[in-house]
């Protein structure tokens, strides 16, 4: 199914020729949640199609929770430069934005956030979505080289895995002996 972004300026509707698609990055002790896809048949960060009225950080939680049924929360790649107010609601940022087209009848316009398990959601197991994906499974920076994903997945778990806002849950460094 080819899916399309129409915008709508009361004026007139026109197709920008992308879609919109978020996706999300959770890392927990040095390992980073992905899921197998079925029809990329890949190991990808949980995400996907923008629906009417979310936000892009809206995108990311809500796939990544069908995909994994994990509460998660959008983290910001970047600080607040203005609080919220009675006109402006400020919306996390991603840390990486990209086009892809393997895999999508119209190219895709792809924005990757952090997330992390939502206050108060426990220490609740992944429960993978199987209509959409084969299973999900955590990586450490040693599994990513023959992981079977696009190299563009791979260049953002590591990423992800050592730039990761919560410090305490990165990827440790490997020391020179251990290399």
């Amino acid at each position: 199914m080819s899916r399309s972004i129409l915008i709508q300026d009361g004026r007139t509707t026109r197709d920008i020729g992308l879609v919109y698609c978020c996706s999300g990055y959770l890392v927990e002790r040095g390992r980073v949640l992905l899921v197998h896809h079925n029809r990329f048949d890949k190991w990808v960060p949980p995400g996907g199609h923008i629906e009417p009225g979310e936000s892009f950080a809206g995108t990311a939680v809500r796939e990544f929770e069908e995909e994994t049924g994990l509460a998660v929360e959008a983290i910001s790649s970047q600080a607040a430069i203005h609080p919220a107010d009675h006109n402006a609601t400020p919306e996390p940022v991603p840390f990486y934005v990209d086009i892809e087209r393997e895999g999508f009848p119209t190219p895709a316009l792809v924005q990757f956030f952090y997330v992390r398990r939502r206050p108060g959601s426990g220490k609740r197991t992944v429960d993978a979505q199987l209509d959409e994906v084969h299973g999900a499974a955590w990586f450490g920076p040693q599994d990513l080289d023959d992981l079977k994903t696009f190299d563009q997945v791979r260049s953002l778990a590591r990423f992800a895995l050592h730039n990761y806002p919560v410090v305490a849950e990165r990827a440790q460094p490997s020391s020179p002996a251990s290399r």
